[in-house]
């Protein structure tokens, strides 16, 4: 087992982390898109909401490791091109502002990433689309769990860090466990109100405690203020949104008929018309 996590380490440290983003974001697009089409959303809609949301999120977790880390970018020089030029050699992006761009070096606060994308495409969904709750909510949640915790894995195997890894693992498995828990209540509760009822209570309970862990994770470790911060608004994020579901569900649905606007008049040929 050794030798397969250094061979994959070997891997990865010659990968360009923008692949390991892509791939991460790949991943958690799935894991939203399969959630909210089970409630019949629109795929383009799906799509939008996921992809702007993502890029919201690496854009905060970039600017939050460039302050954390100024004093590595500090001691560049600024220059108004993105390319120096020393004779026959080029050189492109390596003095600032072009070098805060350097995504593809490595530099992103993943945490502080993932929370924001949860928070901006709640924002969307719920403020924009004006989507029912109860029905992305876990498709919003699991999706960041399951980048969150490849993120976890991949960064666990390039420092060698066996305790990331694990929790990785754990974040990963905890959207496939709950996916399979649906599958067992779509058999054995065949009344569609109470299943969804159980179903949200359950995955309240899973929710709540999987962001407990995270939260006492990330509190154990000496963390950056940024991270510090998000760790606050992803618990008050789970606490507001675990109420909001509990009453979105218990909301009642009021079915309205739809009447035609045409209706047929009965008229009597033989009666007088009166002026």
């Amino acid at each position: 087992m050794q030798d397969v996590i250094i061979t994959i380490r070997e891997s990865l440290v010659n990968t360009n982390p923008l692949w390991v983003y892509f791939v991460i974001s790949i991943v958690g697009l799935f894991v939203y898109w399969r959630g909210c089409t089970e409630t019949r959303k629109d795929r383009s809609s799906i799509f939008d909401t996921f992809s702007i949301s993502i890029i919201v999120g690496l854009i905060i977790g970039r600017v939050s490791y460039l302050v954390i880390n100024w004093s590595q970018y500090s001691r560049y020089s600024w220059y108004f091109l993105p390319y120096e030029k020393y004779g026959d050699a080029m050189y492109f992006f390596r003095l600032l502002p072009w070098r805060l761009i350097r995504v593809w070096d490595g530099g992103l606060t993943i945490f502080v990433a993932m929370v924001a994308f949860l928070l901006f495409i709640t924002i969307l969904v719920v403020l924009v689309k004006k989507w029912r709750w109860y029905q992305v909510y876990f498709p919003i949640f699991f999706s960041m769990i399951a980048m969150l915790g490849i993120s976890f894995v991949y960064m666990g195997i390039l420092n060698e860090n066996t305790l990331w890894m694990i929790q990785g693992g754990i974040l990963f498995v905890i959207p496939i466990l709950f996916w399979l828990v649906s599958k067992f209540l779509l058999v054995s509760i065949k009344n569609g109100i109470k299943r969804r009822r159980v179903l949200v209570y359950i995955g309240v309970l899973v929710v709540t405690l999987t962001s407990m862990y995270i939260s006492y994770s990330y509190l154990l470790d000496d963390v950056s203020q940024f991270e510090f911060i998000a760790v606050i608004a992803l618990i008050f994020w789970v606490a507001i949104m675990d109420i909001l579901l509990i009453v979105d569900i218990n909301r009642p649905n009021v079915t309205i008929e739809r009447v035609s606007s045409v209706r047929a008049v009965d008229i009597e040929i033989n009666q007088p018309i009166k002026f």
